[in-house]
């Protein structure tokens, strides 16, 4: 099989000027070029620039598929998106890491799955996850846990090594995620496994303001003035999410908090075998589902040949005249359908205990036919 690499570029806070179009074609002369973005495929070389260098210079998103099994993933956000300590919870591995650099945060998805029959020529994965970007602005952190859980699938960590915080919303993911969680290769029952302590998202998105007046009336006046000199001192990123994280930790204690007030945090060792457990009883149903289907279909066609078989006993002797005659063709399409006669008429003895009736009937017909070592053959085949 030949290589081939998909690279696909795309600027999204601005377009590209003329000066860098140019920059962006003296590297690539074949590749697809506007203001907005850079397609290009490769067979028998590789880009000449460095992705990571398109990325700080030129582009927000980018996506790479080769035909051996990589796939790559990068996004760039402004800098203060998110604080360098919620970044360092989930980018903890080799397939979701995180560099600052000219004023801007760029994450990097990677990942090695094991190519499958279908040929995946990269095209489309951008459309299905380019909105992944905004969601992450928007404070969105199901993608970086997302992340850090195909590190955890890989074996990347200490048994003992704690999740990061679990966001809301990871039992209902997006279409973008779904994508991203196909596009990483992250296995169902581990995806599912830690979904469980993740709690919903407000069905439109949206909170009613009297539930959430409630709520900051009844915060303590010196948690108040705290949480508001923090977010003017410190310019914490995304204040708006930190605030409606915790209305949401407020309203459901015992889904994100055990003894002391602290969230529920599971090991790496904890969810992997919950999830190996869950991919058990998974495998167990479907075993019973196919078992109780195999049943059905067994018995459906019991009913079937009894009915057919039905249907042979008037006819019996008409049947053994139809074989001969077939035989008698020399023909090797009309040998098989010889041979479905006879395994009928067997059938049909054996259902009326008449099979040595059968065994003398067939020996004359092989006798009349000695001479023909191909039927003969089919005979012996069909354990006749």
């Amino acid at each position: 099989m030949s290589e081939f690499q998909y690279y696909e570029f795309r600027a999204l806070d601005r377009c590209l000027t003329s000066r860098e179009m140019r920059e962006l074609r003296a590297i690539s002369t074949r590749a697809e070029i506007t203001p907005t973005s850079f397609v290009n495929t490769y067979e028998w070389g590789n880009l000449k620039g460095d992705p990571n260098r398109f990325m700080e210079k030129y582009f927000d998103v980018f996506v790479y598929v080769a035909n051996w099994g990589t796939r790559e993933f990068m996004l760039r956000l402004p800098e203060k998106a998110f604080d360098r300590r919620t970044i360092a919870a989930y980018c903890r591995g080799d397939n979701l890491d995180a560099r600052w650099v000219n004023n801007f945060l760029i994450l990097r998805f990677f990942c090695e799955v094991e190519p499958g029959d279908d040929w995946d020529d990269g095209d489309g994965w951008m459309s299905s996850l380019i909105t992944l970007r905004a969601d992450l602005m928007r404070g969105d952190t199901r993608s970086l846990y997302l992340g850090w859980l195909l590190c955890a699938q890989n074996e990347a960590f200490d048994e003992k090594e704690l999740e990061p915080p679990v966001p809301p919303g990871l039992a209902k993911l997006t279409p973008p995620l779904e994508s991203l969680a196909s596009f990483l290769g992250l296995e169902e029952d581990l995806l599912q496994t830690a979904a469980k302590l993740s709690s919903e998202l407000p069905g439109d998105g949206r909170i009613p303001r009297s539930r959430l007046e409630a709520w900051i009336n009844a915060m303590p006046e010196k948690e108040k003035n705290t949480l508001l000199l923090e977010f003017t001192e410190k310019g914490i990123p995304n204040d708006r999410n930190v605030l409606l994280q915790r209305f949401e930790h407020a309203r459901n204690p015992a889904r994100h908090h055990v003894r002391g007030g602290e969230p529920t945090r599971r090991t790496v060792e904890h969810i992997l075998a919950s999830a190996e457990m869950c991919a058990a009883e998974r495998r167990q149903r479907e075993q019973e589902l196919a078992a109780a289907e195999r049943l059905r279909l067994e018995q459906r066609e019991a009913a079937a040949r009894t009915k057919h078989l039905g249907k042979l006993a008037v006819r019996e002797a008409q049947i053994w005249e139809q074989a001969d005659a077939l035989v008698q063709t020399k023909q090797p399409n009309n040998y098989a359908c010889a041979i479905h006669h006879l395994i009928d008429l067997r059938d049909l003895a054996v259902r009326r205990g008449q099979e040595s009736g059968f065994a003398s009937s067939l020996e004359r017909l092989r006798e009349n036919h000695r001479q023909k070592p191909s039927f003969l053959r089919r005979l012996a085949d069909a354990g006749l």
